[in-house]
C-alpha cells in the first residue's frame, strides 16, 4: 500500500478542498476512471494540520499499478489525467516537468 505524503500551505487549503470535493463529486466518474486505467483499486487522502498552520496531505493508494501512478498519469495523453496533474502540481507548488515526488517507503 504506497503512499506519500505532500505539503499543502493554508492558502491553499481551499482550493484543495474545493478540488477534492470535484474528485469526490462532479467529477467522480473521471476520477474513477482514471484511477482504473492506472491500475489503482483505491485512492484515499487525508488532511493532516501541523502545527505551525500549515497542512499535510496524506495520499494512499492500492492497486497493481500503485507504485507508478504519478508518472503514469503524468505522461498520459488524457485530458482528466492532465487537469488530474496540473491541479496537483498547483495545489502542492510542485513543478511537473521537474522530477514527481517518490512514495513513501515502508519502514515499519
Amino acid at each position: 500500500m504506497p503512499g506519500m505524503a505532500q505539503p499543502l500551505s493554508a492558502e491553499k487549503l481551499g482550493a484543495w478542498e474545493a478540488w477534492a470535493g470535484e474528485l469526490s463529486g462532479s467529477r467522480k466518474a473521471e476520477f474513477d476512471d482514471m484511477n482504473a486505467r492506472h491500475g489503482v483499486t483505491d485512492h484515499r487522502a487525508y488532511l493532516q494540520p501541523m502545527p505551525d498552520g500549515n497542512y499535510l496531505v496524506l495520499v494512499v493508494i492500492e492497486g497493481p499499478g500503485s507504485e507508478n501512478f504519478l508518472p503514469s498519469v503524468g505522461t498520459s495523453d488524457n485530458e482528466f489525467d492532465h487537469w488530474f496533474m496540473k491541479s496537483v502540481a498547483e495545489i502542492h507548488g510542485m513543478d511537473p516537468s521537474g522530477p514527481l515526488p517518490q512514495m513513501a517507503a515502508r519502514k515499519l
